[in-house]
């Protein structure tokens, strides 16, 4: 097998195998793969249709990836690929991700922390509406993950594949009772996306800020949208004029204020609960409320 040692690898198979029960065995997984392909970091999760995600371990708690589930996830090119319906594999981020990613809030403070090198996952379907996600980080700047080290991790998909069914088999039973909460969860910070400025700005502008948000540029949603960069740039004015910021990054910081500040009716925008208003009274364009 391409990149992994076949006895280093039946070893740690072995050892998978006899913990299969414990939450090690995840453990033990990521270090048989570990002999194929380098790297620094790595985060496993169960993305779900129509819940929050469910996060199983990673090796960095310390990180700012402990806030993933609480928003975060929305904005990931993982998660946007598996919600877009992708076939499941192995994806390198650099593939999924907006051609100007790397120079987004989003990345800048929950990618870059965590492995600012690159990165590589699986994409696993478990069921219609779960899927297994497990990704691999390096933190060197200029250290990618290239198709040498893909094929190595789809060579090993069989059995992540299998592992992360095991794993998922038992997290259900606890997952169970806390899932009215997830569910809701995920369905008020959603609806809270889309809302998200509606209140102030244009159907057109609401989609250049969700792709801003996801980390586009003025030119790669030129070319989603078939319109000029410059009329993107225009837009971009008007919709930073209206919300009262000046960046990209301010946009990005804005949003996760008003995640952080949800409450009442979720299919008002959420800036209107932010800025002071309440359910029945919506923000003017170009003022906020007060």
């Amino acid at each position: 097998m391409p990149g992994l040692n076949l006895e280093t690898w039946n070893a740690a198979l072995a050892r998978v195998i006899a913990q299969i029960n414990h939450p090690t065995a995840l453990r033990e997984l990521v270090e048989g793969l570990s002999t194929g392909v380098t790297f620094d970091t790595w985060y496993a999760v169960f993305f779900r249709t129509n819940a929050a995600p469910v996060e199983v371990d990673h090796s960095q708690r310390w990180t700012m990836r402990q806030r993933y589930v609480e928003g975060p996830y929305l904005l990931d090119p993982f998660y946007t690929t598996f919600i877009n319906g992708a076939e499941e594999g192995c994806y390198l981020m650099r593939d999924i991700a907006p051609q100007d990613f790397r120079q987004s809030r989003y990345y800048l403070e929950y990618y870059s922390p965590w492995g600012a090198g690159d990165e590589v996952g699986y994409l696993l379907r478990i069921s219609d509406e779960v899927t297994a996600h497990l990704s691999f980080g390096r933190k060197k700047p200029n250290s990618r993950f290239n198709k040498a080290d893909v094929k190595t991790l789809e060579i090993a998909s069989p059995v992540v594949h299998e592992v992360f069914r095991h794993v998922w088999s038992q997290l259900q039973r606890d997952v169970g009772e806390s899932d009215a909460f997830r569910t809701d969860f995920h369905v008020r910070i959603t609806q809270a996306f889309r809302s998200f400025g509606t209140s102030v700005l244009t159907d057109r502008e609401g989609e250049i800020t969700h792709l801003l948000l996801r980390g586009h540029s003025a030119k790669s949603i030129a070319r989603l949208l078939d319109i000029s960069p410059g009329t993107v740039r225009n837009h971009m004015k008007s919709i930073y004029s209206k919300l009262e910021i000046s960046s990209q990054s301010e946009l990005f910081g804005l949003f996760f204020e008003a995640l952080s500040n949800l409450e009442g009716d979720i299919s008002v925008d959420p800036l209107v609960s932010l800025w002071g208003g309440t359910d029945d009274e919506k923000a003017r364009p170009g003022s906020r409320i007060g």
